[in-house]
């Protein structure tokens, strides 16, 4: 089950935000099939509703740091069906929130599916209902309302600030390396063929060369090309042969685990090309799974 949801950690950004949309409007669709919204709610209630539930299904995302340990003990399936399944939970409880305002406004729950529109669902925050025709028979004064209800907005706004404070602190930062669990590793590598994850190596390597290994090497270019990746190095000085052992070295590096050792395991092959100052080749070595295996 597992390595069956693996890839959905791969997804790119773009995949990932409109699966969350799906699946809060699958969440909104299920409770207004299943769930009969008797209550009424009125505007400051609905403010508090939007602002509490935004900051809890943003902080609720924080799951994603478990998921090395998760992968450790066999447990990622379910914290992919938990980390996603929050998002079901957000559209239901939209719907509950946005039909219970709508019985306010209008005494029906037809009006609730604009709670899942942006921008429009200020229609059911700022719209007026019964709770106007309430306040006409209270013998509090305006002003005596005034100052709580201005209390419980600035509240309320406070809070979606923090939540949006929050996401766009945590917006370029990673929840989790997949080099903190082997098994993790393993599983988003199985995720994808030889050709894909040597791709997506040279893809995410490329703009960082060239990167320099020690005082004699540096690495200068980095390219895929099926179920090779080719890694050129540059050499400081041509020093005619790098020796017998070699490869040796090379291959106990590449056959690690947090190296190419399971895309190697699968039939791929790193090639690592090295080249004197004037361009001549002087060693080009091919690690594949008799390396790792000697």
């Amino acid at each position: 089950m597992d390595q069956l949801l693996a890839p959905l950690l791969l997804l790119e950004e773009g995949i990932i935000v409109l699966i969350s949309i799906g699946l809060i409007i699958v969440g909104g669709i299920a409770a207004a099939l299943f769930v009969d919204v008797k209550i009424e709610i009125g505007r400051l209630a609905y403010l508090w509703f939007l602002a509490l539930s935004g900051l809890a299904l943003t902080c609720s995302q924080f799951i994603w740091i478990l998921t090395p340990i998760a992968a450790e003990f066999g447990l990622l399936s379910i914290l992919i069906i938990i980390g996603m399944g929050f998002f079901v939970v957000f559209g239901a409880a939209n719907y509950y929130a946005s039909a219970a305002r709508s019985r306010h406004i209008c005494g029906r729950t037809t009006k609730a599916w604009i709670g899942f529109v942006p921008v429009a669902n200020l229609w059911l925050v700022f719209k007026e209902g019964a709770a106007a025709a309430d306040h006409d028979d209270e013998t509090e004064g305006p002003v005596s309302r005034a100052v709580p209800d201005l209390i419980m907005v600035v509240g309320a706004l406070a809070i979606i600030a923090l939540t949006k404070y929050i996401e766009k602190s945590v917006d370029n930062i990673a929840y989790y390396d997949p080099n903190d669990s082997k098994v993790l590793i393993d599983l988003l590598s199985n995720a994808q063929s030889v050709e894909e994850n040597f791709a997506l190596e040279a893809k995410l390597s490329g703009p960082q060369l060239p990167v320099q290994i020690d005082e004699m090497t540096t690495v200068s270019e980095i390219e895929a090309e099926g179920k090779t990746l080719r890694i050129t190095y540059d050499l400081a000085q041509d020093i005619g042969s790098l020796g017998p052992d070699f490869k040796l070295t090379l291959a106990e590096q590449q056959c690690a685990d947090d190296m190419f050792a399971n895309e190697i395991a699968r039939g791929g092959t790193i090639e690592m090309i090295y080249r004197a100052p004037d361009g001549h080749i002087v060693e080009t070595y091919y690690i594949s799974q008799s390396d790792c295996k000697s």
